[in-house]
């Protein structure tokens, strides 16, 4: 991203559902970084999901259905 990198956008977002009392949304990291520091600054960056490159298609599908469920669907 031009402005800020996926670490930075997560803490803003964090920050902003806090000060308007929104509710959590998740937030899935999609990265080639497969480091143990990379997941923790994800982690504390607000990330709920760090997948690394390259993700099965059938892996992403799932995981997405259960972040984001399709209008009308429980989950």
């Amino acid at each position: 991203m031009p402005n800020m990198d996926g670490m930075v956008a997560s803490y803003e977002i964090r920050k902003f559902e806090q000060q308007n009392m929104l509710k959590r949304t998740s937030i899935i990291a999609l990265t080639g970084l497969a480091s143990v520091d990379a997941q923790e600054q994800a982690t504390l960056s607000g990330v709920d999901l760090f997948l690394t490159k390259p993700v099965p298609l059938k892996k992403l599908k799932a995981v997405l259905e259960d972040h984001f469920p399709s209008p009308g669907t429980h989950g």
